[in-house]
């Protein structure tokens, strides 16, 4: 992962990485909408909605660091 100064350094990689935390959050609720129609089982969605929430924390964190906010 980079961090700091770098993010200034290889913006490319930065957004490339941003992007791919996006496309996994956004399979993520497609997963999760498509389990609400097909499963009962909470201990699944639980552990789905926990793994999204923790990619939008990492991409709000990326987006900060380089002062993009959305």
């Amino acid at each position: 992962m980079i961090l700091g100064r770098e993010w200034k350094m290889y913006p490319a990689k930065k957004e490339a990485h941003l992007n791919k935390l996006r496309e996994q959050h956004k399979d993520l609720d497609i997963r999760i909408q498509k389990l609400y129609n097909t499963t009962n089982s909470e201990r699944t969605l639980k552990t789905l909605k926990i793994e999204k929430l923790d990619l939008k924390d990492k991409i709000t964190e990326l987006e900060n660091r380089n002062g993009k906010k959305n």
